[in-house]
């Protein structure tokens, strides 16, 4: 079995293959129950599908810890069916997909699409309209971040925003690309929660911004949470 082999327990990421060029692609959690030929089954997605779903193409991929490296392999993959009662090892039933991998596996960069959180002691931070904002996440493709309702920003709205990264600040032209506000009797009401794509990217900042987002993730599948 080679290393890049998927297997049972493996944790996967999957995005739908019409997202992928966008800067808000939902990325699904799950993990492999079981695999035969082409046929993978798996746990319900985090968040979770329906059949409407089915026949969509998606793209999976998974880490893969490789002597001193960790590398993202991936797929191209179809979702062809869920198990309302798919039987574990365990004895007990659980709802479970079925995916048909339709391509062969190899080296990912994933980053583009793949969010993550940076931990508190982040060294990366953004700032909009030069002032810094709270960062929910963050790929390659853009950002989601939480700021005042005071700062102004609307849907389609171009954006100089800065990114510091490892010490060094990066200007990046983005845009607005969704704005969610909390309901008024929340306790975030006087915040809202903005997504941007980043439209033009320097590659230093890319190779710094791919860099940081890779020790992330080494971080989270170290401390078992990817």
């Amino acid at each position: 079995m080679k290393n890049s082999d998927i297997r049972a327990g493996q944790r996967l990421d999957l995005v739908f293959e019409k997202e992928m060029q966008e800067a808000g692609a939902h990325v699904l959690k799950a993990t492999v129950y079981d695999v035969e030929g082409g046929l993978l089954t798996i746990s319900q997605t985090t968040p979770p599908l329906n059949r409407r779903y089915l026949n969509r193409r998606m793209r999976i991929t998974y880490l893969v810890r490789l002597e001193n490296r960790i590398v993202r392999f991936g797929f191209p993959a179809v979702f062809v069916d869920i198990l309302s009662d798919y039987a574990m090892s365990s004895g007990a039933a659980v709802e479970a997909l079925v995916v048909k991998k339709t391509g062969r596996v190899e080296s990912s960069d994933f980053r583009m699409y793949f969010r993550v959180k940076p931990p508190e002691n982040s060294d990366i931070c953004l700032f909009c309209q030069e002032q810094k904002v709270s960062l929910l996440d963050i790929s390659l493709g853009g950002a989601k971040f939480s700021c005042p309702k005071t700062v102004s920003v609307q849907p389609g709205q171009a954006l100089e925003t800065s990114l510091l990264v490892d010490g060094r600040i990066f200007r990046v032209d983005a845009r607005v690309r969704n704005i969610h506000n909390p309901p008024i009797d929340s306790a975030a009401k006087t915040f809202q929660f903005v997504s941007v794509e980043f439209m033009e990217r320097d590659s230093k900042m890319e190779t710094a911004l791919g860099r940081a987002i890779l020790e992330i993730e080494r971080a989270l599948l170290s401390d078992g949470k990817l």
